[in-house]
């Protein structure tokens, strides 16, 4: 139907951040909770995205959709929201809304647009047309509920340097920890790296990061493991998450790298460049060798050293 009746639940908290690790836990109960419940779909937003520059700072929201019969599942869904909030001791406020309108379906397609990420990878949404530059070749992503497009600027940041890597030195084999989407595993090898492995705790991401290897046609292999029960090493071990678990995946990442091996961390704030440095150099035969932003967020290149 053209017009339909639907049902917003729409949650604000505080924005999750390393110095605020429960806050992320608290994000991951309200999403699974959601899904439990039948969301037909969630909108994330936070003041760095375009549909949620007018939210106050440092405040997400999550955005969710309900048919117009589902009034008693959204009403349990806030009710179980506003109870984890108590157990959390977050703050967050909740709101219901009924409307007809199906703009929000589509609406924040427009948000997604083709780009150029480094000197030869680009990367669109399927509904967007791009026509690369010759030497380019284009990643297609469709994002999903779980899954961006590669376009944020943490995944720019790591295709960036797999790029210029794998173009100034011999890399025959990378290791994309927390694959995702798989953008990353895709990226090395449109950029000539003959064996790429993802890995990721989640298998809906290993399901989804095969299926978009595929569908771009490269070979990558994808598995549901932990880093430690990773058993050979790679020229190039690349790693976008945040900045705490970075450092607790520090020694796996070391034993994953090949004697002369490099390794990529991305998912790192600006101020949070020193402390990542010194915790992956300490004690360790890492040598930093360069570092690159872009906006907030930073990524930084090491080598083993003899």
């Amino acid at each position: 139907m053209d017009n339909e009746s639907w049902i917003r639940l729409s949650i604000l908290y505080p924005l999750p951040d390393d110095e605020h690790f429960e806050r992320y836990l608290f994000e991951q109960e309200i999403c699974a909770t959601l899904y439990a419940y039948g969301a037909a779909t969630i909108n994330e937003q936070d003041p760095t995205t375009l549909d949620g520059k007018d939210l106050p700072p440092d405040t997400k929201a999550l955005q969710c959709y309900f048919n117009a019969d589902q009034a008693v599942e959204a009403s349990e869904v806030r009710s179980a929201v506003e109870q984890l909030a108590r157990q959390n001791g977050i703050s967050t406020t909740t709101q219901i809304e009924t409307f007809s309108d199906n703009s929000w379906k589509d609406g924040w397609k427009a948000y997604f647009k083709p780009a150029q990420v480094s000197p030869r990878i680009a990367i669109r949404t399927p509904w967007c047309e791009f026509t690369a530059p010759e030497g380019v070749k284009t990643i297609v992503i469709e994002p999903g509920m779980a899954f961006g497009t590669g376009l944020h600027e943490t995944t720019q940041l790591c295709i960036r340097q797999i790029d210029e890597i794998s173009k100034e030195n011999s890399i025959s084999s990378m290791l994309d920890i927390g694959c995702g989407s798989g953008v990353l595993s895709i990226a090395g090898a449109l950029c000539g790296i003959e064996h790429v492995d993802g890995i990721d705790i989640d298998p809906i991401c290993i399901e989804v990061s095969a299926q978009n290897a595929q569908d771009n046609g490269v070979s990558a292999n994808f598995a549901r493991t932990d880093l430690w029960d990773v058993e050979r090493q790679y020229d190039l071990v690349v790693a976008n998450i945040i900045s705490s678990v970075l450092k607790s995946l520090r020694d796996d990442m070391v034993a994953a790298m090949n004697p002369s091996g490099i390794l990529v961390l991305s998912g790192i704030l600006v101020e949070e460049i020193d402390e990542v440095k010194t915790a992956f150099t300490d004690g360790t035969n890492l040598a930093v060798v360069e570092t690159q932003t872009m906006g907030e967020w930073a990524s930084i290149r090491f080598k083993k050293t003899a």
